[in-house]
């Protein structure tokens, strides 16, 4: 545990975020990606790939100090973040614990730091003092049951609030969408529950939530699911980073996006984005958002708000500078899993670096997390001149053993 200060490496071909963290926030402030809480059930129970979510904003922190796993940025990550041509900051508070990491919180409230935080943290472990973003702004504008206030009626799916026994006793039509209405912010699919036969109702328990207040939202049919993505600075002005198409296998667990900053053909998404997340600047929020979009027609339907970097807009801020770079413009973010010595896997994820085909952008060895068993993750762009050359560097790496998380 504890503060390192990386040299500073030159690369010919930078890659370089249009707005870092630190243009975002402003200066004098440490960034804090880690999910963290007393227990995890509403995050997933994936811990490493949490883990690794703390290395997935270091080449758009600017150099802004980020809070991350010592796993993270091991020397050979580190090597092959540069190799890439992106840049991390030069100031790292480094963890290999939940402990060490609340060690970390209470060593900069001490010395008066403000840290950005993703997540509201327990209050014992960080304090509101700690806190750039007023936690209460967090906890609001990540709370599920905000959605009606902060999108436009027309493009929010019919919904209520019941408790399980009244959804036993008087079951809507099926099928239906339960998501967690007792305030917890959630992450990685938890807190959503797809109903399409009555039996289901019966096996939920309390891990999902407070069974007294759910909300019981219409399962719209739809034709496609986007994530629209955008960013508010410190001004309040606010952005629009791009669009992604999440990629799931057939237990709708996520594997990446196709990623793109082009509106189009979306423009009324859009600007109904743009008013969501000025709504959301308006109760106090900096920061990035990723909104989750069901469209069927010419109808589409806000289905969740995540307020907070996503899977996506790391690659997306960097989307340009990567297309300027590598002159490839079809991008997929990818999740995938190395089993074995984490060396070997950096040499293969080298191998397809060299060759202009993957661009790495969080390294994490398994190792290095303790008590936990698992294999290494690698978060990345996969870079092609159409979907179908992506396509066929994936099936390469699934067969140099750089799988896809299942």
């Amino acid at each position: 545990m504890g503060e390192r200060a990386l040299p500073l490496h030159m690369s010919v071909d930078l890659i370089r975020p249009e707005q870092s963290a630190e243009e975002l926030y402003g200066k004098g402030y440490v960034y804090s990606p880690k999910l963290y809480a007393r227990d995890y059930e509403h995050f997933g129970g994936d811990l490493l790939s949490l883990e690794a979510l703390t290395g997935r904003e270091l080449c758009v922190a600017g150099e802004m100090p980020v809070i991350c796993h010592t796993g993270a940025v091991t020397p050979g990550a580190v090597h092959l973040l540069e190799k890439a041509g992106l840049s991390i900051p030069s100031t790292l508070y480094t963890y290999s614990s939940d402990e060490e990491y609340v060690s970390i919180l209470q060593k900069l409230s001490l010395q008066g730091k403000k840290v950005i935080f993703q997540y509201p943290h327990p209050s014992e472990d960080a304090p509101d003092s700690l806190y750039w973003v007023d936690p209460s702004v967090i906890a609001y504008v990540s709370d599920k049951r905000s959605i009606p206030a902060l999108v436009p009626p027309e493009h929010v799916p019919p919904r209520r609030m019941v408790s399980i026994e009244e959804l036993i006793a008087d079951t809507p039509p099926l099928p239906f969408i339960l998501k967690t209405g007792d305030g917890r912010p959630t992450s990685g699919g938890c807190g959503v529950l797809f109903i399409e036969r009555t039996e289901q109702l019966h096996t939920i328990s309390e891990d999902f939530g407070d069974l007294s207040t759910i909300i019981l939202e219409e399962y719209i049919e739809y034709d496609r699911n986007f994530g629209f993505h955008f960013a508010a600075d410190q001004h309040g002005t606010v952005s629009f980073l791009g669009k992604s198409e999440q990629v799931v296998n057939d237990d709708n667990c996520f594997r990446g996006s196709w990623i793109s900053t082009n509106a189009e053909p979306f423009e009324r998404v859009v600007e109904a984005g743009f008013q969501v997340m000025q709504n959301i600047v308006a109760a106090g929020y900096v920061g990035t958002a990723g909104f989750d979009v069901l469209m069927r027609g010419s109808d589409f339907y806000f289905i969740d708000l995540n307020v907070r970097f996503n899977a996506s807009s790391c690659g997306l801020m960097i989307y340009k500078s990567v297309e300027d770079v590598y002159k490839k413009p079809v991008i997929r973010l990818s999740c995938l899993e190395w089993e074995g010595d984490f060396g070997e896997g950096l040499s293969v994820v080298d191998a397809y670096l060299s060759q202009n085909q993957f661009i790495p952008l969080s390294l994490l060895d398994a190792s290095y997390v303790a008590r936990k068993t698992g294999p290494s993750k690698i978060i990345g762009l996969v870079i092609g001149h159409s979907e179908e050359e992506v396509e066929s560097i994936l099936l390469s790496m699934e067969k140099d053993r750089l799988t896809q998380r299942e």
